[in-house]
């Protein structure tokens, strides 16, 4: 086991300037090399947990940039996790699925602004595959690519369509799939009424193995399941059976995960852990595994919302489907990253979709970090000269926003070491304006809620910057880190303390 050389002042940096790194944290490493995760936690947490969750999940910190806009509005996707791979010419292809799954290419991972190509496509009627097929993660084989599918039928059955797996093989970097056939199967089958087991994405599990994240409808469970790399075909996925990999993931009866730690994966390379991303009622929230079965959530959420309401068009803004994606394309993840998902605006339905994307860097210290989570507080400039500032998209009808300024980061929860005060988006599509109060307060100040922003120190704190609300001469609320507001308007209060 290597030395550690410890300071006063002690973090673990995580290699290629790791978000910790730029929170001012340091660790001496002396004389070795980079090694596990798993060998670090035993460091200091004695060993790793039996049940195969990281020991320190405080530990884990995670900052997220400014939301942006990548696709939208569609009416059809994105329904389903994005996958994305490198091509030959280091330009990307990102695969968006809505019953039909599309191939665009860009210059970046986010940056999809090519045409788009049909590349999946639904089955024939009363076929397994009539209602669609989303391709919902790509996965590198051995000198081809494979794709995990989304299968529904029964589109019309008013209690659900019937959903399942497959996959398909591809030679030419996903333009064209060969699908070899179902691979997951509910073990309730295709009877009246049943919902199936899919919705699944997979990760490299570094040992051999693809693993498939996947939900059971008729219990509202995680499950997974397993292939060989070499040879991830029909007839070779296996589910967990709660001791082993012994269910055959047709139809097998698999063992629930414990809790909900949701379907969308990745693997975190420089850990050597699984992440899982679910949302839940008002937050999405990351998990870990180090064993592919038992995970333990970060305890602060990665995003804050009000619900996660599908029935739309609702008065709160509904997140969905996300993804991390790797800077070189699909999802074996460094301390860089690109965390995707659908986004719904409040007042919208389904004919509104937008596919958006966050920069993200994540990083393990030796300590528990306080905080954990920060996001981005932007203020963005309307096309008529309004200002909205948001840690969201800011996407309303009839108005677009280009990005202005970066006015440091909220925090997704209450700090634990200091009073803290919940912050509010208070926003009025008329006139464009976006502004933020202490919680509960938008009504007061004459203006609608739209969303929660998340957490601001009340007083000055190390690596803090202060937050005011401030009065323009045409009467209208913005933000400013400066006191003078900028010289454009008056300052009306001081909102609280950010993170740098």
């Amino acid at each position: 086991m290597p030395t550690l050389v410890m300071t006063a002042r002690i973090a673990f940096r995580m290699p290629r300037c790791s978000v910790l790194g730029q929170m001012g944290y340091s660790i001496e490493i002396h004389k070795v090399a980079w090694w596990s995760f798993a060998a670090w936690l035993a460091t200091i947490g004695g060993a790793m947990a039996a049940d195969g969750i990281p020991p320190c999940l405080q530990c884990i910190a995670v900052r997220l940039e400014h939301p942006v806009v990548v696709r939208g509005p569609s009416p059809y996707e994105p329904d389903a996790p994005v996958s994305v791979v490198r091509l030959p010419d280091g330009s990307f292809r990102g695969f968006v699925a809505g019953g039909k799954t599309l191939a665009i290419d860009g210059e970046t991972p986010i940056a999809l602004g090519g045409p788009s190509q049909v590349v999946l496509t639904a089955g024939p009627a009363g076929s397994q595959s009539e209602c669609g097929r989303w391709l919902t993660t790509v996965m590198q084989g051995l000198g081809v690519l494979y794709g995990l599918i989304h299968n529904e039928a029964h589109c019309k059955d008013p209690e659900g369509t019937y959903k399942w797996m497959s996959i398909a093989q591809s030679g030419d970097y996903g333009r064209t799939w060969n699908i070899l056939g179902p691979v997951i199967l509910s073990d309730d089958a295709d009877v009246p009424h049943s919902q199936g087991e899919a919705d699944c994405t997979a990760v490299d599990g570094h040992d051999g193995y693809w693993y498939a994240y996947c939900l059971r409808r008729r219990d509202g469970k995680n499950t997974v399941a397993r292939a060989p790399i070499e040879n991830p075909v029909p007839g070779k996925w296996m589910k967990w059976s709660g001791r082993g990999w012994g269910v055959p993931a047709m139809g097998g009866t698999g063992a629930a995960l414990p809790g909900f730690v949701g379907m969308s994966a990745a693997y975190w390379t420089d850990a050597d852990v699984v992440l899982l991303l679910a949302t839940l009622d008002s937050s999405m929230r990351l998990s870990i595994s180090e064993d592919k079965v038992q995970a333990g959530a970060v305890p602060e959420p990665i995003l804050l919302y009000d619900e996660y309401n599908w029935r739309r068009p609702a008065p709160t803004e509904l997140y969905a489907y996300p993804s991390m994606v790797a800077d070189r394309g699909l999802n074996n993840i460094a301390d860089h990253f690109f965390l995707t998902y659908m986004y719904v605006p409040p007042g919208e339905d389904f004919s509104r979709r937008y596919l958006v994307a966050q920069e993200a860097w994540i990083g393990a210290s030796a300590i528990p970090q306080y905080p954990q989570v920060r996001t981005a507080l932007s203020r963005w400039v309307g096309s008529n000269g309004s200002t909205w500032t948001t840690t969201g998209p800011p996407i309303s009808s009839g108005q677009s926003y280009s990005y202005d300024v970066n006015l440091g980061y909220l925090m997704t929860a209450a700090p634990q070491r200091s009073p803290g005060t919940k912050l509010d988006e208070c926003f009025s599509a008329l006139t464009g304006v976006g502004f933020l109060v202490e919680a509960g307060h938008c009504a007061s100040e004459g203006s609608e809620r739209r969303r929660p922003a998340g957490y601001a120190f009340r007083s000055e704190q190390p690596g803090t910057i202060a937050l005011y609300n401030c009065r323009s001469e045409s009467n209208a609320y913005f933000v400013s880190k400066h006191s003078d507001c900028e010289n454009k308007g008056v300052r009306e209060r001081l909102l609280g303390f950010a993170l740098q």
